[in-house]
């Protein structure tokens, strides 16, 4: 799904210049699926092509609905207002700054950190996975993640849904951490609500000390002191097409990993069983979400080269796109021969640049051709 967008609100050192080091021109293959004023996050495309984005308050703490559907090229609040706009009802009740989003049958799965910017902590409430059934529009289940278990500085960025453990399914939810290193993967039993943490700051899902990448043109290392960019632990998760293996990446390291999720889905293993079973991928540039198409190929986003990767399954990487635009490739989301990203910004956010706000509208949602 999606970026790490860790440590916005922390100074940095260097500023880096408005005017971007050059970047490979537009490529005729990549188009514009949405344009947006707010910066989108988690994408989901339905079968019928309709498009869902999450607009999350963690970078702006902002009035508009923070889930919405694009009609008509314009972003409309999803399921409704009332559900997607701040008000007095009680933060369990709305969404507050969903990140990662996803399907499964006809229920859009929306993953609320409660994280808003200028607002300290996560309030009770403001953490939760919500569940919502697109055709009739209602909200059909909400797990809320309460204290102590849910921490001020975890960061819940993207999930998946595994439906075939657990009665109603199981969730599989990368914690990125927020503003120092927390990282985990956590489950969580959908039927019953029963939710565990695994590999907290363990390297398997931590940023690997003395990182370093490129971002628009310009290299940057891994820093808890002063981060000039945007940084943290596991980010990226997808399940294989017959979800029996669940795949995670770093944005700030280039190892990748992944679980069967027969023994990460069952609550009876001890975390040293289940530790056991992560299997080693090898390495990928990956600085947001993931994505599968259904012969099993990854996709990967990767900023340093403002690219688009694919991995398939005998391990060999192809180039999908690259083009100016992939800035911050942040959410991508396959399907019927498309591929989505989210275009993020966060690598220009205030935190990062001395105080000063370097994003700049309007925000789009790219699309390429990846197969039939």
């Amino acid at each position: 799904m999606k970026n790490s967008k860790t440590l916005l609100t922390l100074a940095c050192g260097a500023l880096i210049p408005p005017v971007w080091a050059a970047a490979p021109p537009d490529s005729p293959q990549v188009q514009v699926a949405a344009s947006l004023q707010r910066e989108a996050s988690g994408v989901v495309v339905t079968d019928d092509n309709r498009m869902f984005l999450t607009i999350p308050r963690v970078g702006v703490n902002h009035g508009d609905p923070s889930v919405v559907e694009i009609v008509n090229g314009q972003p409309v609040a999803f399921p409704d207002a009332a559900h997607t706009v701040p008000s007095d009802q009680p933060l369990a009740d709305w969404l507050v700054s969903p990140l990662g989003m996803t399907l499964a049958g006809n229920t859009l799965w929306v993953l609320d950190e409660g994280k808003r910017a200028g607002v300290d902590g996560i309030p009770e409430g403001s953490a939760k996975l919500v569940g919502i059934d697109i055709p009739s529009r209602q909200v059909i289940k909400t797990i809320i993640f309460h204290k102590p278990f849910l921490r001020d500085t975890e960061q819940l960025n993207d999930l998946r849904i595994d439906p075939s453990h657990g009665a109603q399914g199981t969730v599989y939810i990368s914690n990125n951490g927020f503003n120092k290193p927390d990282s985990s993967l956590i489950v969580v039993d959908i039927a019953s609500g029963k939710m565990r943490e695994l590999f907290h700051n363990q390297p398997q899902v931590s940023a690997a000390p003395g990182y370093m990448t490129w971002v628009e043109g310009q290299p940057h290392a891994y820093s808890d002191a002063k981060p000039t960019m945007p940084q943290g632990g596991v980010n990226g998760i997808e399940l294989s097409p017959d979800n029996q293996t669940l795949y995670w990446t770093i944005p700030t390291n280039p190892d990748a990993y992944s679980l069967p999720t027969r023994v990460l889905s069952d609550f009876s293993q001890s975390e040293a069983q289940v530790r056991q079973a992560i299997h080693y991928e090898g390495q990928t540039a990956s600085n947001g979400g993931i994505t599968v198409d259904g012969q099993g190929r990854l996709y990967f986003g990767d900023a340093s080269r403002y690219a688009i990767v694919s991995k398939d399954k005998t391990g060999q990487f192809s180039l999908v796109a690259q083009d100016g635009r992939l800035i911050w490739p942040d959410g991508l989301y396959y399907r019927k021969g498309w591929l989505y990203v989210s275009i993020g910004q966060w690598q220009r956010a205030p935190g990062l640049h001395n105080g000063q706000d370097l994003r700049t509208p309007p925000y789009q949602v790219l699309k390429v051709k990846v197969g039939p």
